[in-house]
This record gives C-alpha cells, structure tokens and sequence, in this order.
C-alpha cells in the first residue's frame, strides 16, 4: 500500500471516529487501525468475540469491525429493513478466509497445517469440527488477536484439550448457529466479562462430544455494549444474515429488553443467561437458566436475617432496573421475613465515596447492608463505611461479583447469593466438569459467577437437545422450542439452584431458591457448600 493511500485511510478513519464521538461513544486506536484496514485488526474489545481458526471451536463475531462504537440502528429503523446493523461486517464468519495483511485474524491461528483456511463460513457449509480434528487440531484460539499476534486473553487455546474426543459431529449434519449477546463493554463491562469467550468454550465442549444430536454447533456473539438499540440491530443481524435459530447464555442485563418484540415475534429462544430484567419473567422467548431474580433480593435478606442482622439497610443504583427491583422486593417482604429496613439510599455506580450515606446507615442502626450496586461499588462503600469505623455484615447482588475486589480487606465476610452453582465450587461430578472444560480450553479466563451462569446456559441447551432430540437436515427454533417445553423441575444437575420448568402457555412456574457464596481470606467460597437455600412466601 503506497504511503499516500495509507494516509488516505488513517485520515478516513480518524473522521468516521469524530463523528462516531459526537453521538457520545469513541472508537479506541485498535479500532480506528482496523477502520482504515491498517495494524493488526481483530480487536476484542466493544466488538465481542471474533474467531479465528478453523470450525472446531464453533465461533463467529457477529459484530466484528461492527461493534467498534458505532450507533447501531435503533428499533424505528430496523423493524422495518431487515438490513445489516450500522457498521457490522457483512459475511461474518469468512474472516478465515481472509488475508492477514489485511486486519483479520490469520486462519493459521487455530488451524492444521494444510487445513482450507476458508473451512469456516457464515453459512456453516464447510467442514465441522471432526474435520478439524482429523487432522489433529484441537481447534482456534477463539479469541480475537492481532494478525500474528497472541489470542485475546482467556479465548480457547490452541492445543488445549487435544485428547481425542469421545464424539464428533456428523460430517452430514448441518451445523446449529447460536447467538451470544452481552453487555461486555460499557458501564458493567468487566462484570460481564468472559461471558462471550465461556460461549465458545460451551460450542467447542459441545462439538468434542458428538455435537448436539450429531449436529455441529456453531456460535457468533456480539456486544450490545447496554444499549437495547444495538442489542436489538445484532440479534436481527445474528437471525437474518448469520442464520443462528436461537440465543444462548445472554449477559445483557442492560440491553435485554431491546430485542423482546423481534424474538417473540419470530419465535426465537434466548436459551440461559443473566436472568436480572424482569423480562425473563415476563416474556415467552425468555428461557433462565438459573434462579428468578427476585430470588437475590429475597436470598440477600433472609441470608443477612440467618446471620443475625435483623435491621438492614439498603444501598441500590440508580442507573439498572434491576437495582430498584431488588429495592422493590426486599421491602415489600421485610415484614413476611421479620426484617427491618432502618435505612435505604439510592446511589449512582459512578459515586467515589458513600461516606453519608455510611453515616445515616450507622445511626440508624442497620448490622447489615444489602449492596444491589457493582462490585467496584462495592469496595468503595465498605472502604468508606470501614473509615466511619462501620463494618457491617454486606450482601452483594449475584453478578456484581468479581475476583477484582477480592483483595479489598474491608470486604472481607461479603456474601452473595447465586442463582447458579457457587462459580468456584468442584464439590459435585457437574461442577468438576465446569472446573475442568474451563481449565482445558481457555485457561487464562478469569471464573467468576457471568462465566458460569454462561456454562449453565449451555446446559440447559443440551437439556433441551436431549428432551425433544433435533431432527436431521435442518434445525429449526420451532425445534429447540420443542425441547424446551420438555423442561420440567430440572436443576440442571445441580447448576441452577431453583428447578425449571417451561411451559408453552400460561405464566411462568418461580422458585425463589438460590446458593450463597462468601469471601474469607481475599478468596471466594461457598460458606454452605453447594446446598441450595429456598425462600417460601
């Protein structure tokens, strides 16, 4: 590329990112390299996950150059096009077919030598895992990285799990497309975390054991980044363009609620995820892998109560919906309880210090707090509280959990209930496995509780498979849906604390049940085991 044409594109690209910050988000220096087809292109960042390899791993990115903070459009403009998401890269899923020099990830990532670095594409047409694994590959890094470069931290390695596998994919089957959304980037970004990468971890398990009935399962993901407008533009992307029939383990506790009309309109599943908006309650598409939200609330109030912390305050954020909904149920179930809410402030997750609101807590003599804000929210509260020379029993709110604030000593005792196993619990043979695939196909990922609401996700879809088993030839959602109303008082081994049950009309069967998991030493627990704790009102 001649040096006039290089600046060419650099100068383009650095006028897309200005307008792109006048709507209020900005393309990082990755982003604005791969925008002009320069560097090494493939960043993970707000793109979501891209693959790289060859299908054993099963991924896509929905989003790839897509996600890089361009506005994607909003409900008005694509419920009537159908068109691609502002800014997505059409064809997703060739990039391994792409030349390197060019910004995409090399094929040559995760693929054996002399393996068709074209193998992989949107349409799923080309060889499936088995393929990939005849040839002694135990597939892609799956994450995304620089041309070259080393894959993106905690993605699948290659190598890793190179063990023959007890079942492959049917090399006649067509391949199952499923979609990932999450908030991975944004305000709760680093709570979620991993979410996209433990998605291909569930595909790449999946397909090392004979698919999902022969059938080779595929997953794009994308990054909703909170705003329900994008959430909306790429799942109509991931079920238009992509072909996925269904979503699976969504961390999109922001942006949930933007695809619902879409999905329930084209009867698509969202099979697992966080489970927070009232959403999964309330709409028909919405299938929970793990305990009702309201469960938290009521588990954070009646686990402070056992501790003996009758008088409670409540400390929640004003910028989710699920924040006020914990509010909402803690208080009006105090009195069922025998609790007493002496105190209750709402805050904002970007306040640096809650000293005043420490202080009322204190002198109206609450033992314990109930903390429905993020983790780093967290630390700052009980850092605050503890220089009042307060130190109250805390109870977090499930997904605020990270390892980051394990090392805050003021946080020491913080307890959390769990809709989901207790992430760092082996204590059952379905726990172990987790503990187990985690380690082998993507070592360096981070655990943490989005991570594993993501792995039972994935149980709950091979749940479903094994109820209504999937045809051969094409997969259709009306398919997995069939398998999902075969779902009825199923824990998931053990996984998700309440048992599930689906049905095809009427409202939804709740169960207020859920684990606990505490922090002692800088390092997380489970106080109780594995034992679930349920709440009957």
């Amino acid at each position: 590329m001649t040096k006039s044409r290089l600046m060419l594109r650099l100068a383009a690209a650095l006028a897309a990112s200005v307008l792109v910050a006048g709507c209020g988000t900005r393309l990082s220096d990755a982003r604005i390299e791969a925008a002009a087809g320069v560097g090494g292109g493939g960043g993970g960042g707000g793109g979501g996950q891209a693959a790289t390899g060859s299908a054993a791993a099963g991924v896509t990115d929905s989003a790839g150059v897509t996600d890089s903070g361009a506005t994607a459009a909003g409900p008005s403009s694509a419920a009537g096009t159908g068109a691609t998401p502002t800014g997505s890269a059409t064809g997703t899923g060739t990039a391994a077919a792409s030349p390197a020099g060019a910004g995409s990830a090399s094929p040559a990532a995760g693929v054996a030598a002399g393996a068709n670095p074209a193998a992989r594409t949107a349409s799923g047409t080309a060889a499936g895992p088995s393929a990939a694994q005849g040839k002694g590959t135990a597939g892609p890094s799956g994450g995304a990285a620089k041309s070259g470069g080393p894959a993106a931290p905690g993605a699948p390695t290659p190598g890793a799990g190179a063990a023959p596998a007890p079942g492959s994919p049917a090399a006649n089957q067509t391949p199952v497309i499923i979609g990932n959304v999450g908030d991975y980037s944004g305000i709760i970004g680093t709570l979620m975390k991993g979410g996209n990468v433990m998605a291909q971890v569930v595909a790449r398990y999946v397909n090392d054991h004979g698919g999902l009935n022969g059938h080779p399962m595929q997953v794009v993901t994308g990054d909703a980044g909170g705003d329900p407008a994008r959430a909306l533009s790429i799942v109509r992307d991931m079920v238009e363009n992509k072909g996925a029939i269904a979503l699976m383990g969504n961390l999109w506790v922001f942006s949930g609620t933007g695809p619902r009309g879409y999905l329930e309109e084209h009867r698509i599943p969202v099979i697992g995820g966080d489970g927070t908006m009232r959403v999964w309650d309330q709409s028909p598409m919405y299938f929970s892998s793990g305990s009702p939200y309201e469960a938290m609330s009521l588990g954070a109030e009646k686990g402070l109560l056992d501790l003996g912390h009758k008088k409670q305050a409540i400390i929640y954020c004003v910028e989710a919906e699920q924040c006020g909904v914990w509010r909402n149920v803690a208080k009006a179930n105090a009195q069922k309880l025998g609790v007493e809410i002496v105190y209750e402030a709402q805050v904002s997750l970007a306040q640096p210090d809650f000293t005043a609101e420490c202080i009322q807590a204190q002198r109206n003599g609450a033992t314990g707090i109930q903390s429905a804000v993020d983790g780093p929210s967290i630390a700052r509260l009980s850092k605050s509280c503890a220089q009042q020379g307060y130190k109250p029993q805390y109870m977090g709110i499930s997904l605020a959990i990270i390892d980051s604030i394990s090392k805050e000593p003021t946080l020491e005792g913080l307890m959390a209930p769990q809709g989901n196993f207790p992430f760092t619990s082996a204590s059952t043979p379905f726990e172990a496995e987790y503990q187990a695939t985690r380690q082998q196909y993507a070592p360096t990922l981070a655990n943490s509780p989005a991570v594993a609401t993501v792995w039972a996700a994935g149980a709950l879809l091979r749940a479903v498979v094994k109820g209504a088993p999937l045809p051969p030839g094409k997969v259709t959602s009306a398919d997995l849906l069939k398998g999902l109303y075969t779902i009825k008082d199923n824990n998931l081994n053990g996984l998700s604390g309440a048992p599930l049950t689906f049905n095809e009309s009427g409202p939804k069967k709740l169960v207020n049940c859920f684990f606990y998991i505490q922090l002692k030493a800088a390092k997380w627990g489970a106080p109780y085991g594995s034992k679930p704790f349920c709440v009957d009102l």
